[in-house]
């Protein structure tokens, strides 16, 4: 009898181990909705939440740094593919000017609602990109340059309220809001902090009804996005904020730094990043944000300021890079340097 119990034992732990090593872990998960996408660029996810194929891409594309970048990449010049050489150089390039380098990556949506994707997806098909940025992060830290991971505290609070946008590929107003509060921290912690004069700001309340860029690409239909937002004012004048490009702190980057602070197809004004962090750290910040990339157009926007104004970067103490994580894997990561 014994002998029989401990056969079946057996059999069931082989079938339970084939049957795991048969499900798809989230990397091929997210391949085979690319892969379905085809010409599309939008992949329908469940409860009306939508997700842009190149972010699944790269969640597919494995470990995107070293010898393994030119095979993550999409770029087609594989000697921009690697971000680590490149972002280390920046920083470097902008200490030597006694500014500090804060890397500000946005994690992929389908990371954090890796739910909302498929279901069934529970949060430990996850660990192994969760490692990976880890890692990388730990290469840059170890060469020297200041990351704000957002990750354990976007999984953290992903319950609590939609840190996304269900049908964009921007953080939401909630989202943004722990990004902000995130980089001030690490700014406070800064000697020259003290020495700033602050101001007040106040903030009023602002529902916003919204198509999102991906509903866009997919066509315009299905039901609109409804948003609570936080616009930011000046305390005593009521005025929207406005770049401030004496400031010591640049923000840096892409779309994620105009989303709900650009107005027109980027939502709402005064209620982005800039005005969140601004009124975090009690100064206007200087505002550099593209459309597009955030990795070399970005740079290169910093480059031509710099160099229509000699006297652009003095003064300046921390430039906070922020862009979405996809680019680690979009290519484009050449050497640009921060000023003539």
């Amino acid at each position: 009898m014994l002998k029989k119990i401990l056969s079946l034992t057996c059999v069931a732990v082989a079938f339970a181990a084939a049957v795991f090593a048969a499900s798809p872990g989230f990397r091929e998960i997210c391949r085979g909705y690319a892969e379905k996408a085809g010409a599309g660029s939008v992949i329908n996810g469940i409860d009306g939440w939508l997700f842009f194929k190149d972010e699944l891409l790269h969640l597919a594309a494995g470990k995107f740094w070293g010898d393994a970048a030119a095979t993550a990449s999409i770029a087609k010049d594989k000697t921009t593919a690697d971000p680590l050489p490149a972002i280390e150089e920046y920083s470097k390039l902008l200490a030597a000017r006694g500014i500090s380098l804060y890397l500000l990556p946005v994690p992929p949506k389908a990371l954090i609602y890796h739910d909302k994707l498929a279901s069934g997806i529970d949060r430990t098909a996850t660990a192994e990109e969760l490692a990976l940025y880890r890692e990388f992060y730990g290469q840059l830290a170890a060469r020297g340059v200041k990351i704000i991971d957002l990750l354990p505290k976007l999984l953290e609070n992903r319950d609590k309220a939609a840190l996304y946008c269900r049908t964009d590929t921007h953080f939401s107003g909630a989202g943004l809001k722990l990004f902000a509060e995130a980089a001030a921290v690490e700014l406070k912690k800064e000697a020259w902090y003290a020495a700033v004069t602050k101001s007040g700001f106040s903030a009023s309340k602002l529902m916003v009804t919204m198509s999102g860029d991906l509903q866009q690409m997919a066509g315009g239909t299905g039901p609109k996005e409804e948003m609570e937002l936080a616009v930011v004012s000046g305390k005593t004048d009521g005025k929207p904020l406005e770049s401030d490009p004496k400031s010591p702190v640049i923000l840096l980057g892409d779309s994620h730094t105009l989303v709900f602070q650009a107005g027109g197809d980027l939502h709402a004004k005064g209620a982005g990043l800039f005005d969140h962090l601004s009124a975090d750290l009690g100064f206007v910040i200087d505002l550099l944000g593209v459309r597009g990339s955030g990795v070399t157009p970005a740079r290169i926007k910093l480059f031509q300021r710099a160099k229509q104004d000699p006297t652009y970067l003095q003064g300046k103490k921390a430039l906070i890079w922020c862009f979405t994580a996809r680019e680690f894997t979009a290519g484009g990561w050449k050497k640009i340097p921060v000023a003539p």
